[in-house]
Order: structure tokens, then C-alpha cells, then sequence
């Protein structure tokens, strides 16, 4: 007969009751943190800007990689600012060129700065992550047959969600790969993923396309937020162009 301890670290192996613990890196300067992050998006890109538009989101990615208990996120919802969870992922919506892909990029680089770390367990992990376009994983289990690696990998990055194929095919087996991916990150409770999308965490097209299941597994594995505005690559944003197009963002004036 097993020993308990053995049942327990078994069951543990399989990430159903491993626990995420986030370390606090304090003190810093919120100012000057937003002046690094925009250091970051201006050296790949000199139209890049924290603006109203993407101050709250910025800002709460920054308190999330410092592990600040003061980190809000939107309720999916209302879209009005809630508490955040430090050990739960991201997801970012928004229109294409908005900006929320690259705010991922952004903070996986910020995050070495102070080479930020986490805890599951007793296996200390950094806070980096690869970022991969979801049409990138399907492409890859064409070529491959496999999707293992974006399944165990302990945080992981997926950019554009919702835009891949819903079904990929290798030797004959089709495969709904994100969805795939997503329920086995979602079962487990030592995974962290972060995702960008065009769609609305709680937009009914990714029940029609994921199911219910990776639907209402999301909520629980992301803090949510949203990225406002025109496409960025299309406009010059130092123009001084009066936006009037958008609705008032009612995190914009959220406590920072």
C-alpha cells in the first residue's frame, strides 16, 4: 500500500494541486517604471506611447511582474477595475494594431530587469516567457503531430488567440489545437498563460469556437484588460489629433 506522502506527491507531478507563490519586488517607482517600459516600446518602435489609452493596462502588467497586492485588473464583465490575482495569468483584448501584443513583448523583457521570479512548489521559475502566435502552434503540430511543449511549458505566451485555424491536421489526425492547449493549462494549477486576442474574454465566439469549458476556464486562469484605440501602425499618434471616435474607458481614471 502507498504512503500518503507518495499519493500526494503523485497527484502533485500531474500540476493538479501545485501552488503558485509570487515573491514581492519592492520598492519601485511607478513613474520611472512606466519611463522604462516606454524606453522598451520606443527601441523597437519610435511611434510607441503610454497613453490613456493603455496607462491602466501598463501600469497593472508593472504591479503584476513586481508581485504588488495593489495590481487591478477589469471584470470581464462590467469592465469596471477589480482586485487582481498575482498568481493568475493575462489576457489582453483589443482591436488589431492596438498595441496588445506588443505589451506582452514588453513586460517579458521588463521582467528581467530585476530577474523576477516565482515559486512553485519548491522549483523557483523566472518570470519570462516565450510568446507564440496561435497559428504558429497549429503550424507546428502540422509539421510535428505534437503540442506537448506549449502544455507543459510553466508560463507561456499566445498572441493572437482566435485567429489561427480551429482544426489542424497531421497524418490524417485533426486536431482543435488551442482549444487542446488550452483545457490541459487550464485543468492544471501550475500553469500561467498569458494571451492576446481581438476578442473579449467573455465575447460568446470563444465558447462557439473553444467551448464552454476553455470559456469559463479563462476568467479563472487571467486577469483581464483591454486596449483601446485605432490601429497604431496606421496613425501617427504625436499629431495631436483629437480622438473622438472612442467611448470613455472606464479604467482610465481607475486608481493607479
Amino acid at each position: 500500500m502507498e504512503h500518503l506522502k507518495d499519493i500526494l506527491d503523485k497527484v502533485k507531478s500531474r500540476g493538479l494541486f501545485n501552488s503558485i507563490e509570487r515573491f514581492t519586488y519592492k520598492p519601485y517607482d511607478m513613474d520611472y517604471a512606466l519611463k522604462v517600459v516606454n524606453g522598451l516600446g520606443r527601441s523597437r518602435t519610435p511611434k510607441f506611447k503610454i497613453d490613456e489609452e493603455n496607462r491602466f493596462t501598463y501600469e497593472n502588467l508593472i504591479r503584476w511582474v513586481h508581485g504588488d497586492s495593489e495590481m487591478l485588473c477589469l471584470n470581464p464583465e462590467t469592465r469596471e477595475p477589480m482586485k487582481g490575482r498575482l498568481n493568475a495569468g493575462i489576457y489582453i483584448a483589443g482591436n488589431t494594431g492596438t498595441g496588445k501584443s506588443w505589451a506582452l513583448e514588453i513586460m517579458t523583457a521588463y521582467s528581467l530587469i530585476d530577474n523576477v521570479q516565482f515559486k512553485v512548489d519548491d522549483n523557483n521559475w523566472c518570470l519570462h516567457w516565450e510568446n507564440v502566435r496561435a497559428d504558429s502552434i497549429c503550424e507546428e503540430f502540422a509539421r510535428e503531430g505534437s503540442v506537448e511543449r506549449f502544455k507543459r511549458r510553466c508560463i507561456l505566451g499566445i498572441q493572437d488567440l482566435g485567429a489561427e485555424p480551429v482544426e489542424s491536421l497531421y497524418m490524417g489526425n485533426r486536431l482543435e489545437v488551442l482549444r487542446s492547449v488550452l483545457e490541459s493549462r487550464g485543468d492544471r494549477t501550475d500553469r500561467i498563460t498569458l494571451i492576446t486576442s481581438n476578442f473579449p474574454i467573455s465575447h460568446v465566439k470563444l465558447a462557439e469556437r473553444y467551448g464552454d469549458r476553455v470559456a469559463s476556464r479563462l476568467a479563472e486562469m487571467c486577469n483581464y484588460f483591454e486596449i483601446r484605440g485605432r490601429d497604431r501602425r496606421k496613425i501617427e499618434l504625436n499629431n495631436g489629433e483629437q480622438r473622438k471616435d472612442l467611448p470613455p474607458n472606464k479604467a482610465s481614471n481607475a486608481r493607479r
